[in-house]
């Protein structure tokens, strides 16, 4: 801390044996020596507390660092990209498939059930077709008899 020698300390002892007396330097010592103490504690403390922050900063720093590595070795940027394509085909599947069941439940509900309990749809034009032979076969079967 102080570049201070040994021919120097006995210099401002004997100087304060002068000043102070033998009487009260030994208590004067020891508030010296409290005061001394405490200024020692309080910079060691503040040393340790730097030292605790440079440590998180130098540790941060790493985890940053191997944070990009990571990214840069894994293609992180190019994965996300892919999942949000991948969900988009989803979605579309999915609209696709509604748009599906929509049109089925549509044609079902247009569905009507014939005597043969057979199920025509009114609006089909093959359906139309097959009726009309049904009546055909009907009216040739009603001349053979």
């Amino acid at each position: 801390m102080f570049d201070i020698g040994f021919l120097e300390l006995l210099v401002i002892s004997v100087i304060a044996l002068i000043v102070l007396g033998p009487e009260r330097l030994p208590k004067a010592a020891r508030t010296v020596g409290l005061w001394v103490g405490k200024a020692k504690q309080s910079f060691n403390s503040v040393k340790v507390e730097i030292d605790r922050e440079l440590k998180a900063q130098e540790i941060q720093q790493q985890l940053n660092e191997q944070k990009e590595n990571l990214e840069s070795q894994l293609g992180l940027e190019s994965v996300q990209k892919t999942l949000s394509e991948t969900q988009q085909s989803i979605d579309q599947i999915d609209d696709s498939l509604a748009a599906l069941k929509n049109n089925t439940s549509a044609q079902d509900e247009t569905a009507i059930p014939t005597p043969d309990n057979k199920v025509t749809d009114n609006n089909s034009a093959s359906d139309k077709s097959l009726g009309i032979d049904a009546q055909q076969d009907n009216d040739d079967t009603s001349i053979t008899q």
